[in-house]
């Protein structure tokens, strides 16, 4: 990594230190400790998403919901080290470790609101990206060891499979794509979503059925569950978003469905894998439970 060109392409100073962060699914990324501040040093896939994540993070920022794109003395999104491409943002100092979050699901729904309503007129026929983790692609490569398994919960994933295949939601939002717990990052008093590397055109309801997912354990409680969909609603709709739970549901059955399917392509079917789709199956029909 040729630190002193990175530092010659910005306004930041000289590069006192430079760390490997936590991978994101659509990025790797770095701290750069400088003499001007801390900054994150992200590789991307392309080009494409530089522009992209340069576009939503400039709509995002009068929200202040986000971090920001650095450009370079001549005035560009990204830089090119050898064949890869990487940009620069600010770095968001005094995250709340995730294990000691008190997660407040009205702020999650207005926050939510918020991320949608300021990227919603973005053109998606020239930023939009790939959905990397598409259902039939997914189950495409992974269909003949599910139905070859000798496990009947991995099998009864092609009934789910199809059920999720029939779902109609309408395409009519620009989404996060991966809006998870991973990609969301708090300090005592803000929200900020990251990493937009899947941004593209979608159900709003999908980054609702992410949020909510990626912060619910399999042993919530019907009870419990219902309280937060409620807030998540509340919140939601406080901003003038919309929620129908028919397709909040439909939603979180295909972010469900979508995730176990891509374990079982990365990892094949283990020892884990049974139990671990179990618990998901089970945390999918309380979700049925609360919103039929």
């Amino acid at each position: 990594m040729d630190l002193r060109y990175i530092a010659s392409q910005y306004v930041m100073g000289e590069i006192m230190n430079c760390t490997t962060m936590q991978q994101g699914t659509s990025s790797t990324a770095m701290l750069l400790q400088t003499t001007s501040g801390s900054y994150v040093l992200r590789q991307l896939r392309d080009e494409l998403q530089a522009l992209a994540e340069y576009e939503v993070y400039q709509a995002l920022a009068p929200a202040n919901i986000s971090p920001s794109i650095q450009c370079t003395k001549e005035g560009l999104p990204y830089i090119t080290l050898g064949h890869m491409i990487y940009n620069v943002q600010t770095y968001i100092e005094k995250v709340v470790p995730q294990h000691s979050l008190s997660l407040n699901y009205v702020e999650l729904g207005e926050v939510t609101a918020r991320f949608h309503q300021r990227i919603m007129h973005l053109d998606m026929t020239r930023l939009g990206q790939e959905d990397r983790f598409a259902l039939p692609s997914l189950w495409e490569a992974v269909s003949g060891e599910v139905l070859d398994s000798s496990s009947e919960i991995i099998r009864r994933l092609a009934d789910h499979v199809e059920e999720c295949s029939m779902y109609q939601s309408k395409h009519t939002a620009v989404i996060h794509g991966d809006l998870g717990l991973w990609n969301v990052l708090f300090t005592e008093s803000d929200m900020y979503i990251i990493d937009v590397g899947e941004v593209r055109r979608g159900n709003h309801h999908f980054d609702l059925a992410a949020i909510l997912s990626s912060t619910c354990s399999s042993s919530i409680t019907v009870c419990e569950l219902e309280e937060r969909i409620v807030q998540l609603e509340r919140g939601y709709r406080s901003e003038g978003g919309d929620v129908n739970r028919d397709i909040l549901y439909e939603q979180i059955h295909l972010w469900v469905i979508r995730g176990l399917l891509a374990i079982i392509r990365e990892k094949g079917i283990i020892a884990p894998t049974i139990p671990y789709i179990e618990r998901n199956l089970a945390f999918l029909g309380k979700c049925q439970t609360v919103m039929s």
